[in-house]
């Protein structure tokens, strides 16, 4: 959908006076060298000033220079050379421009050519032999061109593909006979020249040569000299040869009795396509075909037989066709010489003509529509084919190329189209300078041609870059000129009005939103505005950084922007470079859109914050992939549809989200329901999204939408998609990104638009042809019972006889909601709803095999009322409410046990929790029904608070339970379990009101006494021992147990028993002296023992690092690849077992050394207990909550034993330095909590004049926290304390180099750390409150 648009020209007259013959471009600068008149002639390319080089009469004489076959620049050589017809080779340097013969061929040369890499030379000999050089002229081979052989690549054939087994149509079985004559010398009037053409790799060559028998052929050989394919001798080839540089096809011209066409060739010699010439051979002859450098241009170079006037041709290929998008046309007194494509700008053409002029066209592609953002735009794309203009309207459908919907055939070629602004007319420029317009007479109708029209003499030089303003005034280039020229209605010709000269080469001309003023854009990328009021040319506001071969301005509210894309993929804002990787762009009514190579289609807001975004942050808003190399065309205004196509010619109508977004928006603002539903029913876009865009406004108009849409059936699919979560936050989020979310309106979305909906269907005269969507809104409210109650009512209005038939009958509103429920659920519904007759029309319904449930059901009906719904509720499995009823059959205790197993199996105590609250059998607030019927004078009663207890009981509440027990007139059991509790008072109290004996009494302190012990309550025990049991030596004894001092000294002292204080209180206290003292010489020697091996390892460590040379990635690193099947194991073992130590929450004690310590830390208890109290079991009670503990200390018995595998202190573990910093960690932490505990013993021992054990004690703990803050720093290192943020480096989102990247910025790459809680990588803090320490003892 492209034409070929002329970008850029330039002319440079050259001081030649007779005819040039050949020249040649330097590919490395871009010069032009030019042999003429003897004289080799240079144009810079930047300057384009013409010098003369050298001279070859310096080495012939004038009257004897040979005919020249070929000129070639080597720019590895830096040299040019030249073949002559008389087999002379000659080259000339750069720098010397001397002349140097390197070779001479005694048969004289036919033909010569480089191969592309400039690494290889082929000739052609006078005695038709092929000589293969190397590019500093070493012989390769020689071959003869009339060899027999086909080739290297001879055809295996089984005769399947011979012409005697082929189908010949209406031409019969007679064809199968008939052979081409090739032997008629008459039959083609060849020139005989040979031609040599490479392809674009230099792999292979193709030579165009006469045969023997006076018919031409074509020969394919190899860089090497051998020949590989051989052509069929076709009559009617001409000598033009041209392989395109991709290497798919030979392009050649032949005559045919009734055609003259361009013929291409497969590199095997076989025919593959042709297209027929816009003329005769008698007409015109062509001289040469010519491939641009990227294959999609192919340049025809002909001459009128009758006038010797010259032409070029322009041809594209596009789904097959073969179009003709420019005509060149010269002048007898300026034909063409000589012309040649560029190597290195793909689209740049060079021409020589006669009389020294050198004319530079640089193409450009272009796609040319209609503008305007009004829905009157047809947007029409116009392709140009020689003399033929096809339009294709975009906005009613799409009709692929070669195809269109009209075809104007206007008098003569057309090179440019250009269509008037804000409207569907076109104007053609036509090869020979006229202008035509077409205008539709109506809209939608054909494009007829309204007039036609001539430039005037004085404007006869080439004029380009068409911009049509506004009804008769046209805007172009001329030269070094901007033009304004003005039809002449009356004369029919374009008249000049007026022009302004140009400092510069000029690119483009883009029409701005004045009418009056058209951009002007420059080959520098400078940017000018032309005032055609004013004829005044002015400079632009900025200029480009390079110049783009596409330019839009657009102004958006009331401010300016210009948008430009370059051939190197740099599209542009204004100044500011967007992105570099853009390969087209196209402007909608409300977005731009661009296409990038890697193949996306991206989306932005055409307005100031989408602009703005795009310049700034570089948000190229939302992509979407599409196919390889596909470019847009344009975009319908006001619509949604995009048009790309493809490479290979195709079209794809697609419709981008944003723009289908903007459009629904759209509809939703002005209340368009109906249209709006019908959008998002054919893009499939989310129908939340009716109710998320404004959910206000729906909720207000919720009967505007029901009328609107009408339809039951779309009502009903917009209920059944409706979600809880807001679409414009989540799955639209882009769309809305300025939407702030209101929660309190999305909040229980699906229940209250269903409720809205609801209301206004029934509000309706017609409500009862919307049943559908009313059962819907009851299913997405999941109140399946009140759908069925619908159903249930309508199914009552068919069986009254006499009124008239609901719209919809029950049966068909039934089989809809089996269609949104399950049935086996539904028939569930029915049967919790105790109908019935409703359970068996829904069975019925469904494919349920009626054995199946009639017995269950005529069983049920044989119950008593509340016992019938006890055993629906209990098959259900709605056991709250089974308990509900059958708590109403409990008159007669005749279903008490069975009360009871419900209870028990399906553990509803915690309704029994809320309803043994109340004790009153009277409903009261917050009392359960369940209850309602337990009196506390009943049994049940009894039964059920003896039942909760138990359950209290497993759940290890004791003192829960012995109350409940206590309710239900079970107080042994109480007993046991206020002594389980430790609650020594309820215990005895309860023991009074079971009246028991002094000596029962007497036996129950004791046992509290050893369960309070147990406990660590000795305080509590000895309150018992000296208050209740009057035994005043055990009460200090188990003061002195517990470490309680001043209450052991006072007891002893109040009970007048001064004699416990030396057998009781000073033998504890130096044994609890010595613990601590202990306590705190093991701690220092372990903290040094731990810290210097924690060194040690580190060291060890950094060691392996450097000798790994960095790659010290651990083995548990999840930089591993999943084939390591063994290591992916291990890691997730690891993770296995570390969440598993996270959910311990009391540190345990791990294995060696460690593990010891910690024997001796807390054997305070077992060294003070001894010949104390028995540590007995008091009672079964109290065995079962033992057997209770063990079980618990069994799984997190496994759980420390992980831990101890993963982190040990065992020299040489994997992970020794963090179970070292662990035992560090906890070292320092249990060390800093002796602070009370020396305290404490530091006050009595001063009571007793002890003090400089005392002091000693004090000191002691003082030196050991000293060392212990001194060298924190030293073991929790920056490093470890930053570990933990490594965390985030992983997830789905990272990519190995994204995760070695991080650790390397952070050198850290021990992941292990992670295996650490978090708040052990931390130091753990040593308090500086100095108040514990005892001034007394300081000075000691």
């Amino acid at each position: 959908m492209k034409n070929l648009a002329l970008f850029k020209f330039q002319n440079v007259d050259i001081d030649c006076s007779e005819i040039v013959n050949l020249f040649c471009i330097d590919s490395q600068f871009g010069d032009i060298y030019i042999y003429g008149d003897g004289y080799v002639f240079k144009i810079t390319h930047i300057t384009q000033k013409v010098t003369r080089e050298c001279n070859l009469l310096d080495y012939y004489e004038a009257s004897d220079i040979p005919s020249l076959v070929n000129i070639n620049c080597n720019p590895v050589a830096e040299n040019i050379c030249l073949a002559f017809e008389n087999g002379d080779v000659l080259t000339v340097e750069h720098r010397t421009n001397i002349i140097v013969c390197v070779g001479f061929v005694d048969s004289g040369l036919k033909s010569l050519c480089w191969s592309p890499d400039q690494e290889v030379v082929c000739m052609v000999t006078g005695r038709d032999t092929v000589i293969i050089m190397t590019g500093t002229f070493d012989p390769i081979t020689e071959v003869d061109l009339h060899q027999d052989s086909f080739g290297e690549k001879q055809f295996i054939t089984v005769g399947w593909g011979k012409k005697e087994t082929q189908f010949h149509g209406s031409e019969g079985k007679a064809a199968r006979f008939v052979t081409q004559d090739v032997n008629n010398p008459n039959s083609n009037k060849d020139d005989g020249i040979a031609l040599i053409s490479w392809r674009g790799d230099g792999l292979l060559f193709a030579v165009s040569v006469v045969s023997k028998e006076n018919v031409r052929y074509i020969r394919i050989f190899n860089r090497e000299g051998v020949l590989q394919y051989t052509s069929e001798k076709l009559l009617g080839l001409e000598s033009v040869l041209a392989w395109r540089p991709s290497g798919n096809l030979l392009a050649t011209t032949q005559q045919l009795p009734n055609k003259y066409i361009v013929a291409f060739f497969e590199k095997n010699g076989l025919r593959h396509g042709e297209f027929s010439l816009p003329f005769s051979s008698s007409e015109r002859k062509v001289l040469q075909l010519l491939w641009n450098t990227e294959s999609t241009i192919l340049t025809v170079h002909c001459e009128n037989v009758a006038s010797s006037d010259t032409s070029l041709y322009f041809y594209t290929v596009n789904n097959y066709h073969w179009y003709l998008k420019q005509v060149l046309d010269f002048s007898k007194d300026q034909k063409i010489c000589c012309v040649e494509w560029d190597i290195e700008s793909k689209n740049r053409l060079h021409v020589i003509c006669e009389g020294g002029h050198y004319f530079c066209y640089d193409w450009t592609w272009v796609t040319n529509h209609s503008y305007g953002n009004a829905t009157s735009n047809g947007a029409f794309v116009a392709v140009i084919d020689g003399d033929e203009i096809l339009l294709t309207s975009f906005r009613g459908k799409v009709t692929p190329p070669p195809m269109s919907d009209q075809k104007v055939k206007l008098l003569a070629a057309i090179n440019a189209v250009m269509f008037g602004f804000d409207d569907n007319s076109a104007c053609a420029v036509l090869a020979d300078g006229r202008l035509v317009a077409l205008v539709q007479d109506k809209v939608g109708g054909p494009h007829q041609v309204q007039w036609v029209c001539e430039v005037v003499s004085e404007c006869t030089e080439i004029l380009h870059h068409w911009v049509w303003l506004f009804a008769d005034t046209f805007v172009c280039c001329s030269g070094t000129h901007v033009m304004l020229l003005v039809r002449d209605p009356q004369q029919e010709k374009l008249i000049l009005r007026s022009k302004a000269p140009l400092d510069s080469c000029l690119v483009s001309i883009v029409r701005t939103a004045d009418p009056l003023k058209v951009l002007l854009q420059m080959s520098d990328g400078k940017l000018f505005v032309y005032d055609t009021a004013q004829n005044k040319v002015s400079l632009y506001n900025f200029n480009l950084s390079e110049c783009c071969t596409k330019l839009n301005i657009l102004r958006v509210e009331e401010t300016e922007f210009v948008f430009g894309l370059s051939d190197r993929n740099r599209f542009y804002i204004n100044t500011k470079e967007i992105a570099n990787n853009v390969t087209s762009y196209t402007l909608h009514s409300e977005f731009i859109l661009l296409t990038t190579l890697q193949h996306t289609l991206l989306c932005s807001r055409l307005d100031l914050d989408g602009i703005e975004s795009l310049a700034s942050d570089h948000n190229l808003g939302t992509s979407r992939r599409i196919e390889r190399g596909a470019r847009l065309v344009i975009t319908v205004p006001c619509d949604t549809r995009v048009i790309l196509q493809m490479p290979r010619g195709n079209l794809e109508c697609i419709q981008p989200r944003p723009l289908l977004l903007h459009l629904a928006a759209t509809y939703l603002d002005s209340r368009e329901y109906r249209r709006a539903f019908e959008l998002f029913r054919k893009q499939r876009i989310n129908l939340n999204l009716l109710y998320d865009h404004n959910p206000e406004v729906f909720s207000s108009n919720t009967g505007h939408f029901v009328r609107s849409v009408k339809d039951p059936t779309w009502l009903s699919l917009f209920l059944s998609e409706l979600q809880e979560m807001d679409m414009t936050q989540t799955m639209y989020a882009g769309f809305y990104a300025k939407k702030s979310e209101d929660k309190s309106l999305t909040k229980n979305k699906v229940h209250s638009v269903c409720e809205v909906v609801r209301t206004a269907i029934l509000a309706l005269d017609d409500s009862e042809t919307y049943l559908l969507p009313v059962i819907t809104s009851h299913v997405r409210q999941q109140s399946l019972a009140a759908a069925l109650d619908v159903i249930k009512t309508v199914r009552e209005q068919e069986d009254k006889a006499g009124e008239r038939k609901p719209l919809v009958s029950s049966g068909e509103a039934l089989r809809y909601l089996l269609y949104l429920v399950d049935v086996n659920e539904l028939y569930d519904v029915a049967l919790g709803m105790y109908d019935f007759e409703l359970v068996t029309v829904v069975a019925a319904k469904s494919q349920k095999d009626p054995k199946e449930y009639l017995p269950f059901l005529n069983q049920l009906r044989k119950m008593e009322p509340h016992y019938q719904r006890y055993c629906i509720d209990k098959h259900l499995k709605r056991f709250e409410s089974a308990l509900q009823n059958i708590a109403s059959c409990l008159g007669s205790n005749q279903y008490l046990e069975e009360c009871l197993t419900l209870i028990r199996d399906h553990k509803l105590y915690t309704q029994l929790a809320d309803a043994l609250v109340v004790l009153s059998p009277t409903a009261e607030d917050g009392e359960i029904e369940a209850l309602l019927l337990f009196d506390r004078s009943s049994p049940a009663y009894g039964r059920v608070s003896v039942l909760y207890a138990e359950h209290l009981l497993d759940a290890r509440r004791p003192y829960e339970a012995a109350l409940m027990f206590q309710r239900g007139g079970d107080l042994s059991r109480a007993l046991q379990c206020y002594q389980a509790a430790g609650d020594w008072r309820q215990a005895l109290t309860l023991a009074n009101t079971m009246q028991y004996s002094e000596s029962q009494v007497h036996e129950l302190c004791r046992l509290l006494v050893e369960r309070l012990a147990e406990q660590h309550q000795y305080g509590e025990a000895a309150q018992v021992l000296s208050q209740l049991v009057g035994d005043l030596e055990e009460s200090v004894a188990m003061l002195v147990r517990g470490h309680m001092w001043p209450q052991a000294t006072w007891s002893a002292l109040s009970g007048q028993r001064s004699d416990l204080i030396e057998t009781h209180i000073k033998p504890g206290l130096s044994d609890h002296l010595e613990l601590l003292t202990s306590q705190l010489a093991t701690a220092r020697e372990q903290f040094g023992m731990y810290k210097a091996r924690l060194a040690v390892v580190r060291s060890t460590q950094q060691l392996h690092f450097e000798d790994k040379e960095g790659d010290t990635i651990p083995a548990d690193s999840d930089l591993f690849s999943d084939t390591s099947s063994v290591m992916t194991s291990t890691i997730a073992s690891s993770r296995s077992r570390l969440s598993e130590m996270r959910e311990t929450v009391k540190e345990e004690p791990v294995q060696g050394r460690i593990e010891k310590s910690r024997l001796r830390w807390y054997s305070h208890v077992s060294l003070l207990s001894g010949g104390g109290v028995d540590t007995k079991e008091t009672d079964t009670l109290a065995q079962s909550l033992s057997v209770s503990t063990s079980r618990s200390h069994r799984s997190s018995k496994n759980r420390r034993k992980q831990e101890r595998k993963l982190l040990s202190l065992k020299e040489g573990s994997p992970h020794e330095d963090l179970a070292l910093i662990r035992a560090l960690h906890d070292l320092v932490t249990r060390t800093d909590h002796l602070r009370d505990e020396v305290r404490c013993l530091c006050t009595e021992l001063l009571r007793f004049h002890r003090d400089k054990e005392a002091a000693s004690l004090q000191r002691d703990l003082v030196n050991v926290l000293k060392n212990m803050q001194g060298s924190l720093a030293e073991i929790w290192t920056p490093e470890l304390a930053s570990s933990g943020p490594h965390l985030n480096v992983f997830g789905p989102e990272a990519t190995v180099n994204s995760i070695t990247a991080k650790f390397a910025s952070s050198g850290n790459l021990n992941t292990s750390h992670t295996l650490l809680e978090p708040h052990l990588r931390i130091a753990p803090v040593i308090s500086s409150d100095t108040t514990w320490q005892m001034e007394i003892l300081k000075a000691s």
